[in-house]
C-alpha cells in the first residue's frame, strides 16, 4: 500500500468514535509500528496539525481525532473528488517528462505518497501573492475548456475601463503575470489581456470563434507572450564572459546557438532567431553592460534609445 493511500486510511481509522491500538492499526493497515508512529507524529505537525484524543483501554493508549469531524485537509473532499484526483495523477504520469516539468513530477510523487506537506521544505516556487486577478483563472479555465466567448471589463494601464469581447483560447505565465490568449472581435485578431487588468468577466451566449493553433508550437519564435506579425531576426549578441556560463545554463531562447569564431577576448558571440517585442528588449536590458547587440541595427537602435534615455534620467544626480 503506498503512502498516500495508507494515510488516507489511517485518517478514516482515526476518525472512529471508539478508537484504535498502534496493535489495532499495524493490523488493518499491515505496516509495522515504526511507520504507524511514524504516520501519527507526521499527522500532528504542520499543516495537519491533528490533535489526538486521550483515551485508554485499560493501559493500552487509543488512538482516535480528538474531534472526531476532524478530517486531513488533503482528504476532505468526497470520495468521487478523491477518485478524480487518483485518476489525473495517473494520467499525467504517463507523459513523458521533459526537463522542464520535472517539478511537476515531483509534485506528483509527494501528493501521491504523502509528503504534500513537506513540500515547503523541498521546493520553493515564484509566486506573488498579491498579483490581482489570479481569481478569474478558474473562470477563464472554464471558458477555454467549454470554448464559449467573454466579456471582459478590462482596465488597461493609464486609461478607462473598457469592454472587451474575447473568445479565449489559452492562459500562458510570463515573469510572474499571467495571460489571457485569446481573439478579439475588435481587433479582429489574437491578443493577449493581463488578468491582472481584468476587473470582471461574463459569459457570452454567442456562437464561439475557435482556433486550430497549436499553442505548443505558438509562443516558440518569440521570448515572452506578445506575438507581431513580423518577421524573425536573427540576432548576433556579444556576452562578457564573466556572464556567459549563466546564459549557456539558461538560454535566453531555444535557438541560442554559440558563434565560436566571432568570440573576442572579453565577449563570448551568440545569436537567437527570434521576432522582436518588448519583452524582448527587457530582457537584454536587464542584463546591462553584460549584454551587447551586435545585429540587426534596428534593434540595436532601440537599445541604445532606451540606454540614452536612461542617462538622461540619471545624469547630473547624486545617488549616494
Amino acid at each position: 500500500m503506498k503512502k498516500f493511500e495508507r494515510i488516507r486510511k489511517l485518517n478514516d481509522l482515526l476518525r472512529s468514535p471508539q478508537g484504535y491500538t498502534i496493535i489495532d492499526l499495524e493490523a488493518i493497515l499491515e505496516v509495522g509500528e515504526r511507520t504507524i508512529r511514524k504516520d501519527l507524529e507526521q499527522i500532528q505537525r504542520p499543516p495537519y496539525n491533528a490533535v489526538f484524543a486521550n483515551i485508554y483501554r485499560g493501559k493500552e493508549r487509543l488512538y482516535r481525532y480528538q474531534e472526531i469531524n476532524f478530517s486531513l485537509r488533503l482528504f476532505e473532499d468526497n470520495n468521487d473528488i478523491r477518485e478524480k484526483l487518483n485518476e489525473a495523477i495517473n494520467a499525467i504520469k504517463q507523459y513523458d517528462w521533459t526537463p522542464q516539468y520535472q517539478w511537476l513530477k515531483i509534485c506528483l510523487f509527494a501528493i501521491e505518497n504523502g509528503n504534500i506537506g513537506d513540500m515547503g521544505n523541498v521546493m520553493s516556487f515564484e509566486n506573488n501573492a498579491n498579483l490581482e486577478g489570479v481569481k478569474h483563472i478558474g473562470n477563464l479555465v472554464d471558458a477555454i475548456t467549454n470554448k464559449y466567448p467573454i466579456k471582459l471589463t478590462y482596465k488597461p494601464y493609464k486609461a478607462e475601463e473598457q469592454r472587451i469581447y474575447v473568445h479565449p483560447y489559452h492562459l500562458k505565465q510570463y515573469n510572474n503575470r499571467w495571460f489571457l490568449i485569446g481573439y478579439s472581435e475588435e481587433k479582429l485578431a489574437i491578443h493577449n489581456y493581463a488578468i491582472d487588468r481584468i476587473v470582471s468577466i461574463e459569459h457570452l451566449s454567442k456562437k464561439y470563434i475557435d482556433t486550430d493553433i497549436d499553442f505548443e508550437d505558438y509562443f516558440d519564435d518569440i521570448i515572452g507572450v506578445s506575438v507581431y506579425d513580423v518577421q524573425i531576426e536573427h540576432i548576433e549578441l556579444l556576452v562578457n564572459k564573466d556572464r556567459y556560463p549563466y546564459i549557456k545554463t539558461k538560454p535566453l531562447h531555444g535557438s541560442q546557438t554559440h558563434v565560436r569564431d566571432k568570440d573576442t577576448d572579453d565577449d563570448i558571440c551568440i545569436t537567437i532567431d527570434v521576432k522582436p517585442n518588448r519583452e524582448l528588449i527587457s530582457l537584454l536590458l536587464s542584463f546591462g553592460p553584460d549584454i551587447q547587440v551586435v545585429s540587426p541595427d534596428n534593434l540595436r537602435t532601440a537599445i541604445r534609445e532606451k540606454v540614452a534615455r536612461l542617462n538622461s534620467i540619471y545624469d547630473g544626480r547624486n545617488l549616494d
